[in-house]
């Protein structure tokens, strides 16, 4: 008997998968397999896919749950299929190994959107990592502490951000994020 069977696992540590749950069972999944293990690692012996029998079909909101790279997705894809497990993704339909042969140019788009979406999530990874080594993701600030001590000075003698940018050698929009109250 084939089972349309839902999956999914977390792209970083504590993400909330419930969203992710929810879009796999308003389509139709009749079970949902998660793997508490994080996106990085690859899905190994251990992984619920493993749980999966021939003539059943897995459904992912997307691809990119499968791996951390595009190849380690099209291997996995391609693994499923040599053990007579169809594949079938929400957010990349032209994927799905379930539906017959899609359009060539409707697969490229969809591995291109997956390339896509895997670099996003390994940046938003990178950041995670440095904020949780203690470091600031992103560009340094040009307002040094020297820097926002004189156009706070300035502010107080009443001077308009492009003049005290002017003096300090920085943009207006750089004084502006200097001097706002912090919410």
């Amino acid at each position: 008997m084939s089972r349309l069977v839902g999956y999914s696992r977390p792209w970083w540590p504590g993400e909330d998968l419930t969203a992710d749950i929810e879009h796999l069972a308003e389509a139709g999944a009749t079970a949902t397999l998660t793997d508490a293990g994080v996106f990085e690692a690859p899905l190994d012996d251990g992984s619920a896919l493993r749980s999966l029998e021939p003539g059943d079909t897995l459904l992912v909101f997307s691809a990119a749950r499968l791996g951390s790279s595009l190849p380690r997705v099209v291997q996995t894809i391609a693994e499923l299929g040599r053990r007579g497990i169809g594949f079938r993704s929400l957010a990349e339909p032209a994927l799905s190994t379930d539906a017959g042969p899609a359009d060539p140019a409707q697969v490229f788009a969809a591995l291109e959107g997956l390339r896509r979406r895997l670099a996003s999530v390994r940046t938003r990874q990178g950041m995670l990592h440095a904020e949780a080594a203690g470091r600031r993701p992103g560009r340094p600030s040009v307002m040094t502490p020297d820097r926002v001590a004189i156009a706070e000075e300035l502010r107080r003698q009443h001077r308009s951000i492009a003049h005290i940018a002017r003096v300090i050698g920085v943009s207006p929009s750089a004084v502006q994020r200097a001097l706002a109250v912090p919410a």
